[in-house]
């Protein structure tokens, strides 16, 4: 038994207080407060008449600067129904920290009140044993569809789906149809925007937007009026692969089927968006060379372990670049002034690589850009780094005459400029779109590596083009 249901019988939730939009940090923010006020002063009936206010998307975001185990004290004193909606928006530290907190059944009757698809994600955070457990505790029916989605692949159209779907054979009539729907319970029918038509074997031949079903005859069979060969996607699909599909298409849901074409669920869009956001937060993570797990991380300890290694890496990267200054001690030697300018050299085609890159990999991710139009692709960041290239060359020919007086040197920094930002502009391009044709993700290819690569071949190109300068003043003058 919950606190929550030895505080109040009451189950339902009161009417939602809505935050303002303009102003929902500072909402939010006062909110916590309150809720870190009311636990300190052990006000538990107040923290749950004030959770059961907000929704379940902004009293999530209000407990998220919270620390793990006042955010499960607090959720432990909401009903399941509305704890349930609350756990699909909460991070898994709390929900960890919640799940210590309660029992078998009473994660069980949480897990129920759920989307199959969210109950599914949730139970695959806890270990085999408490797995079995919470099944075993389960309502027969909500067992096996939340089995059943375990059993597929987290990152596929299986482990996206839910079972929340109304289907019918093709043979039976719309009035048919519309009894089923009149029969299910109100919350069943919220995410239901269309009916699917199968034949006798379970496979998906149709589908009835519930508008059209309710302005049909209702001696009409479903096989007259649905629209035939919907859209739908393969049950081992990709979840990116199926959220472009879902931008491509403009769909609100869509069915899944397996090798047989047997209707086995549905994806909506609300799933897809957290795959976008989900595949944004892993690019965003590795183009800044940071692990996933960091985002939301309080502690500085985890965040500096899991930075460590990709620091390794870039300072492992850089050793290239000393190899580089060490062959050409003699020339800086010689020249001084072309040490001054290393770290503009480095700078600048670091920015161009990582520039044209996240544009690519950008590009990659929506379907806009593809590995079969590499050309076109190439000669555009190609054209762009000419242009660019040429007026960074310009400008640093001018700084250099005004700094040093040295219109050789001047040359030799206006074209290694040039090669530099074109070599990076190439590099920022071609290595996402080949690692993409690889089936890598092409994510990989930026941050550290694209500035360590720019770094060492920059100062490389740098380097030489001004020794063979060098020498040939030399040779001149001899």
């Amino acid at each position: 038994m919950t606190d929550g249901e030895n505080l109040d019988p009451a189950q339902e939730r009161s009417e939602e207080r809505i935050l303002d939009p303009s102003n929902l940090d500072a909402e939010r923010h006062a909110l916590g407060l309150r809720f870190l006020q009311l636990l300190e002063e052990k006000e538990l009936e107040q923290i749950r008449d004030l959770a059961l206010e907000l929704s379940p998307g902004d009293l999530s975001e209000t407990l998220r600067p919270l620390n793990v185990e006042d955010t499960a004290r607090i959720l432990r004193l909401l009903p399941p129904d509305p704890l349930a909606e609350v756990l699909g928006e909460i991070d898994n530290r709390s929900l960890g920290a919640l799940f210590a907190l309660l029992d078998i059944d009473e994660i069980a009757e949480v897990l129920e009140e759920m989307p199959s698809d969210e109950a599914a994600d949730i139970l695959s955070e806890l270990d085999v044993a408490q797995q079995a457990e919470v099944l075993a505790a389960m309502e027969e029916e909500e067992r096996e569809e939340v089995s059943e989605l375990m059993r597929y692949g987290p990152e596929t159209a299986g482990g996206l789906m839910d079972k929340e779907f109304i289907a019918v054979g093709e043979d039976q009539t719309c009035g048919e149809a519309v009894a089923l729907l009149r029969r299910m319970e109100e919350d069943e029918l919220e995410d239901i925007h269309s009916v699917f038509a199968l034949d006798r074997a379970g496979r998906l031949t149709g589908r009835l937007p519930l508008f059209r079903l309710l302005l049909s005859d209702p001696q009409a069979h479903m096989q007259d009026v649905m629209e035939e060969d919907p859209l739908y996607v393969d049950v081992d699909l990709d979840q990116e692969v199926v959220a472009s599909f879902f931008m491509t298409h403009d769909l609100v849901s869509l069915p899944v089927v397996d090798h047989r074409m047997r209707l086995v669920g549905r994806i909506m869009a609300d799933d897809v968006m957290d795959v976008l956001e989900e595949e944004a937060t892993e690019d965003i993570s590795r183009l800044a060379g940071v692990s996933v797990e960091e985002f939301g991380e309080k502690s500085a300890f985890r965040v500096a372990r899991s930075r460590l290694p990709w620091l390794l890496g870039a300072l492992a990267g850089e050793l290239g670049s000393v190899l580089v200054l060490t062959r050409f001690e003699a020339s800086l030697q010689s020249v001084v002034a072309l040490s001054f300018y290393i770290p503009m050299i480095m700078a600048l085609g670091g920015n161009t690589g990582m520039q044209t890159s996240s544009v690519v990999v950008r590009g990659l991710a929506t379907g806009e850009v593809g590995f079969f139009h590499l050309g076109r692709h190439m000669l555009r960041e190609l054209g762009t780094a000419l242009l660019t290239g040429l007026a960074m060359a310009v400008a640093i020919y001018g700084l250099s005459v005004a700094i040093n007086g040295d219109p050789v040197l001047s040359v030799v920094l206006g074209l290694a400029m040039l090669l530099v930002i074109l070599l990076a502009a190439m590099v920022g391009t071609g290595i996402p779109l080949l690692l993409h044709r690889l089936g890598v993700d092409p994510a990989v290819a930026t941050g550290p590596f694209i500035t360590t690569f720019n770094d060492v071949f920059g100062l490389l190109v740098y380097l030489t083009l001004a020794t063979l300068f060098l020498d040939l003043l030399r040779g001149g003058a001899s």
